[in-house]
């Protein structure tokens, strides 16, 4: 995506691989994938080799929104199917091995097949809530949240929502949220502002005070995406996890196939 300079394919190879046989296995797969995609854009001398990526992503979802917003309208449950969107918008990760056609998704909306035991714990925390933190993950899949986040709006909740401060793979950033307008409904801010390198999740050692309050003070947590699941599964706050299922690994722990679309509570 940044060079056919094979040199320099070689060049990144060979300093990942150097890297890796150092790692702890006791590390998230997102503390990896900061180091080594830092590597990769040193090599490269590209900041954000996956820039053009997103902004397709962004537009392709912006495409989208009205007809998410008419399914969530014309819906007999609005906050499920919100859910569900927003869960949905989750196959829109190039950071993933698997590729899921999103529209395709969309168009089976009602009737896809979704984990969803925690739905009555989330909505029972959720109506004893005022305050929500929101933790974003991908590019183009902000427009998805978006839709949940105007319906949780509607039901009054005040929202803060994490992103990256720094570009890692196609997650999204400050600048992603507020071109997709979620800086008009809810407090955005970038969950490891002062780092100079970012995760693809939320790591709590890298976080930054303000989120690590955030964290600790808000009535409810919600976290998007496999790498925020890696990242805060373990966490002891109750966090509401929502994800398509992308890996083997995450399958075996989180007790899902591949491909399937989950609401799981930690606690």
């Amino acid at each position: 995506m940044t060079t056919d300079d094979q040199a320099i394919h070689a060049q990144v190879v060979k300093e990942v691989m150097k890297y890796l046989q150092n790692i702890s296995f006791e590390n998230p797969p997102p503390e990896i994938s900061r180091e080594v995609h830092e590597h990769i854009r040193r090599i490269t001398k590209c900041k954000d080799p996956y820039k053009k990526v997103k902004e397709q992503s962004n537009a392709m979802a912006e495409k989208l929104y009205p007809r998410l917003k008419e399914l969530v309208k014309n819906a007999d449950d609005s906050l499920l199917m919100a859910i569900k969107l927003a869960i949905i918008g989750n196959v829109i990760d190039f950071g993933a091995a698997n590729r899921f056609n999103v529209n395709d998704m969309i168009d089976k909306a009602i009737e896809t097949d979704f984990i969803a035991d925690a739905y009555p714990q989330f909505k029972e925390v959720l109506d004893k809530s005022k305050t929500i933190l929101y933790l974003a993950d991908n590019a183009g899949e902000i427009f998805f949240d978006k839709v949940l986040l105007e319906e949780l709006v509607s039901r009054k909740k005040q929202i803060t929502y994490v992103v990256r401060a720094n570009p890692i793979i196609n997650d999204a950033t400050v600048h992603d949220a507020k071109m997709a307008g979620i800086d008009k409904i809810a407090e955005v801010i970038a969950g490891d502002a002062g780092q100079d390198i970012s995760a693809p999740g939320i790591l709590l050692k890298f976080a930054s005070k303000e989120f690590l309050e955030c964290f600790r003070s808000a009535d409810m947590v919600i976290a998007k995406g496999q790498g925020n699941y890696e990242a805060l599964s373990d966490s002891e706050r109750e966090v509401f996890f929502l994800l398509v299922v992308k890996c083997p690994l995450v399958a075996r722990d989180i007790n899902a196939e591949v491909g399937k679309l989950v609401l799981k509570v930690n606690t």
